[in-house]
């Protein structure tokens, strides 16, 4: 879209506080893939994502201008610079055609489907009605389901590692894998199958605990998690969550854009006992070569990091892209190491 490429690199400084009694912050504002993103201005540390869509002003015509996302009025955003506010208010025009585009094309696509409904067999038309729907549905609404998917792991027993240390690390560790924001998080007590790296949807990326002890380096570390993200963008991770939805619930979200609550529930739980794919390798390696990563690492000591690099082990040492290279600057530095390694310590 050529708004978002007109704004792709502009950035700014804003006032930003995460609920009503936290104290306002000094904070950089940019502008990610149909999302605003919100980061330390000291640490660069990404603090929020936004959806530009779901961004509400809640002082139009006042300066400076006050944001807030949808449905969550304490979270609030301060902008008093002109530039910043009127990109924020040109990229938000440009989004919109496209959920139009989505509501006009409910009622047409409600009516074909019925008739597949009736004309299909009851084998090949779930299947039709998961690739459709999840080819519709835009990165707001990925980013809001894997939120959901998060909190129901919670529910279910797993627990968030967070630390003062810790955290800061998982941002260095983000910025040197992707070039887009994306969200990664440790959580512990998760189910004891596999995969210990999961990219739930929408950018977020859940890391077991277990693995930190497992990974024998940052660099390891850092592949497996691209690993994960390889193995997403073959199997749209939106898919499975369709799957144990339901009929229903899928119908309902073509039709209406929203997802039951109720239907998530559990969902956690199934994708993790789920079997791992084996990645396709020369797309895993340009994964690597963009991060400018060696893979060798993830392969010292795959059984632990990952079963399925078992089959890769030797194609992905034969062809690690970085192997006629000098080595990079390690991915994370010493002190950042050790904090990730003990982000669950409080």
């Amino acid at each position: 879209m050529t708004a978002l490429r007109k704004y792709a690199r502009l950035e700014g400084t804003a006032l930003w506080s995460a609920s009503r009694e936290d104290q306002r912050r000094e904070v950089v504002v940019s502008f990610g893939d149909a999302t605003l993103v919100i980061s330390d201005s000291r640490s660069a540390q990404v603090l929020s994502h936004w959806s530009l869509p779901a961004v509400e002003r809640l002082n139009p015509g006042k300066r400076p201008a006050l944001y807030s996302p949808d449905g969550d009025p304490g979270e609030v955003l301060e902008i008093d610079d002109a530039l910043l506010i009127d990109a924020l208010r040109e990229l938000q025009a440009a989004l919109k055609p496209q959920r139009g585009l989505f509501a006009r094309l409910r009622r047409p696509i409600l009516a074909g489907l019925s008739l597949g409904v009736l004309l299909a067999g009851a084998l090949i038309v779930p299947p039709a009605l998961v690739e459709h729907t999840a080819s519709v549905v835009p990165m707001s609404k990925r980013v809001e389901f894997a939120e959901k998917v998060r909190l129901d792991l919670l529910r279910a027993g797993a627990r968030s590692c967070q630390s003062a240390y810790g955290d800061p690390a998982l941002g260095a560790l983000q910025r040197a894998l992707f070039q887009n924001p994306a969200r990664i998080v440790v959580m512990r007590s998760l189910p004891a199958d596999q995969p210990r790296v999961q990219h739930v949807m929408g950018r977020l990326y859940i890391i077991d605990a277990r693995l930190l002890d497992e990974a024998e380096s940052a660099e390891a570390l850092g592949g497996a998690v691209l690993l994960a993200a390889q193995r997403s963008a073959e199997e749209d991770p939106l898919r499975p969550l369709l799957r144990h939805a339901g009929l229903l619930a899928t119908f309902r979200l073509l039709t209406s854009g929203e997802l039951p609550e109720t239907s998530i529930r559990g969902y956690a739980a199934t994708v993790y006992g789920a079997g791992l794919a084996t990645p396709r390798i020369d797309p895993l390696l340009e994964r690597f070569a963009r991060a400018e990563l060696s893979t060798r690492p993830l392969t010292d000591n795959p059984n632990r990091l990952d079963p399925s690099l078992a089959e890769l082990q030797a194609v992905l040492r034969a062809r690690d892209p970085m192997g006629t290279e000098p080595v990079r600057a390690a991915l994370l530095s010493d002190g950042q190491w050790v904090s990730l390694l003990n982000i669950c310590d409080g």
